[in-house]
């Protein structure tokens, strides 16, 4: 039997990108969706393509940086659904910029959703969790193991679910739960995608990608149903994390002659 047969997955950020694409994939393996996003449109667009497969799904708007909508949209699942063994902590923002550039409130907003959202997130969804022994996974990103220029805070922000991971993986040890990281490198977006700007602005995203959505949402699947602890994509993912280990200071030059063409 399949691993994600009759499963009950819940993935936020997922009406596009990442989210949909491992939501659609779990999905055409037998699992029930709940699907979550601020975007209204989207995600009901991502409802029917869902349900037009034959997925069992709910989707729900959600705002990952609201404590209360965090844990409305978990006891919708548990409604609909009775119980939750997978949830993928998927949502997330970019700023692209020099720090000095950066003013507080857009600083606020991105640790808000990549680092509180996924916080607010697993508190609501962890007693669940228990019950089924199941599946409690970030996403995170290369830039989480070596951090880039003009990306502190959204590296920061990456490093910190690794971190986070790691200790409660140990915590929740002995509760059966798999806590799983994975880390992409720059992917592949819709054309509407755009990153944030240190002043709050956006642009477009320019820079090429090193994965599809589609990828990194196999990449997904296979932590989960292996219990991995971290899967590491992409052969520039892989070779940033050795060289990270090996020599941060061949690294650094690398890294910063980058800026400089930029």
């Amino acid at each position: 039997m399949d691993y994600f047969n009759e499963k009950v997955c819940v993935v936020t950020g997922s009406a596009r990108g990442i989210g949909y694409a491992t939501a659609e994939l779990m999905g055409r393996r037998g699992a029930k969706l709940v699907i979550s996003d601020v975007l209204d449109a989207e995600l009901e667009e991502a409802r029917k393509k869902l349900a037009d497969l034959g997925v069992e799904v709910l989707a729900q708007k959600a705002d990952v940086t609201a404590p209360d909508q965090c844990q409305l949209l978990i006891a919708a699942a548990i409604e609909k659904f009775g119980k939750i063994d997978v949830l993928i902590n998927n949502a997330g923002i970019s700023i692209v910029d020099r720090f000095e550039n950066v003013v507080a409130p857009v600083a606020k907003k991105l640790v808000d959703v990549n680092v509180m959202g996924c916080v607010y997130m697993s508190i609501a969804a962890l007693p669940h969790l228990k019950t089924t022994k199941g599946n409690l996974i970030f996403v995170s990103s290369v830039s989480g193991i070596r951090a880039i220029p003009t990306g502190c805070l959204y590296s920061a922000s990456k490093a910190f679910l690794r971190s986070f991971a790691e200790s409660i993986r140990l915590e929740l040890k002995d509760d059966g739960i798999h806590v799983g990281v994975i880390t992409p490198g720059f992917t592949t977006s819709e054309a509407s995608k755009a990153v944030l700007q240190g002043d709050g602005t956006k642009r477009p995203i320019d820079r090429p990608p090193h994965d599809t959505p589609e990828g990194v949402a196999k990449g997904i699947v296979k932590l989960i149903e292996n219990r991995e602890r971290e899967r590491i994509l992409t052969p520039l993912g892989k070779a940033t994390h050795v060289l990270q280990r090996l020599s941060p200071k061949l690294l650094d030059l690398i890294l910063a002659g980058r800026e400089l063409k930029n």
